[in-house]
């Protein structure tokens, strides 16, 4: 609680003090005839809205007013460019921000070190949202959307177009995007939900949590943990020690782990599938009929299980048109219904 406190308290100190700091640049200024816009916000929040025009309202605080700080657009050939700027030296705090809002169709490519960067409400061409350490939210966006941070985390939601996303250690959430996804974080978090469209995802050592998927889906990781729910399409996978378990799955797998296991309950596979595990087991539970089955399985060291067979090294069963291969070291594999 006291913890709580002293933080409550260094915030409400932040903020009383960029209260008190003084202006030391704005602009509020309208544009024509501009087709893109790159906006350079360094340490202010950038916020881009719909609008009617290209309408800019900018405003940066500091502690010091010295000189270097500034507001500075230039056009040429259709291009806006938004820039902030900051004395090289002698600065203690500042801050700022950047408003804009947008008429359908321009393209935009948003910019800062610490500042967040907010999109909401836009119909855009291509657009590029990238910061260091700020943090990066985007709702209700139609466009060819590409988030890059370093740092902080990233939230796409309400998304119609191909949406790429990577980070070094922020988190991702995304929902609600019909358009392919392509998610890529070093140790941060994944979670997905409602995408209608292919989609891949790569994480080091972040857990991946995903459902509601209509498209084909390829997962990689090296240690971090994978949950798939609720998917329709071609599911293929790729973990080094990182364990899948799906669930509510139809179409077709895929999977390739070497130390992770492989887990899943309620499979519906509509054609044959693969899997290979070097020391993870599979352990998969089906919709199917065993009638549809044709097994191939073998390892050099563990049982295979199929339907109460038992069988140590190799197991070939049934003769139905849906064939499962399965490879393994010493993963033990379960098959049933």
């Amino acid at each position: 609680m006291r913890k709580v406190l002293v933080l409550l308290l260094m915030v409400i100190s932040v903020n009383l003090q960029a209260q008190d700091m003084p202006v030391v640049a704005s602009e509020n200024k309208s544009f024509q005839n501009v087709s893109s816009i790159k906006v350079i916000g360094e340490f202010c929040k950038v916020d881009v809205n719909k609008g009617d025009e290209i309408n800019l309202v900018a405003e940066l605080k500091a502690a010091k007013e010295l000189e270097g700080y500034g507001i500075v657009c230039t056009e040429e050939a259709g291009v806006l460019k938004i820039e902030v700027t900051k004395p090289e030296s002698g600065w203690t705090s500042h801050t700022g921000f950047v408003k804009l809002t947008i008429p359908e169709g321009i393209k935009l490519n948003i910019q800062t070190t610490s500042g967040y960067i907010t999109l909401k409400d836009m119909v855009a061409n291509d657009v590029l949202a990238q910061s260091k350490s700020g943090k990066i939210a985007v709702s209700n966006i139609r466009a060819k959307l590409t988030i890059k941070s370093k740092s902080a985390s990233v939230k796409a939601e309400s998304i119609k177009g191909q949406l790429n996303m990577s980070t070094k250690g922020g988190s991702h959430i995304v929902r609600d995007v019909e358009g392919a996804v392509s998610l890529y974080s070093s140790s941060g978090a994944m979670t997905v939900e409602n995408v209608k469209g292919a989609l891949k995802t790569e994480s080091t050592d972040g857990a991946q949590t995903i459902k509601e998927v209509n498209g084909d889906i390829y997962l990689k990781t090296k240690s971090g943990a994978m949950k798939l729910s609720d998917a329709k399409g071609t599911v293929g996978s790729l973990s080094v020690s990182g364990t899948l378990n799906l669930f509510n799955i139809e179409g077709v797998l895929n999977l390739v782990s070497t130390k992770g296991s492989i887990i899943g309950n309620r499979i519906n596979l509509t054609e044959s599938s693969n899997l290979q595990t070097t020391q993870g087991k599979i352990k998969l539970k089906f919709l199917n009929p065993k009638e549809s089955f044709t097994f191939a399985c073998q390892s050099e060291h563990a049982y295979i299980i199929a339907y109460g067979k038992s069988k140590k090294k190799k197991l070939k069963m049934g003769d139905g048109p849906i064939v499962i291969t399965a490879i393994s070291t010493t993963g033990a594999m379960n098959f049933n219904k």
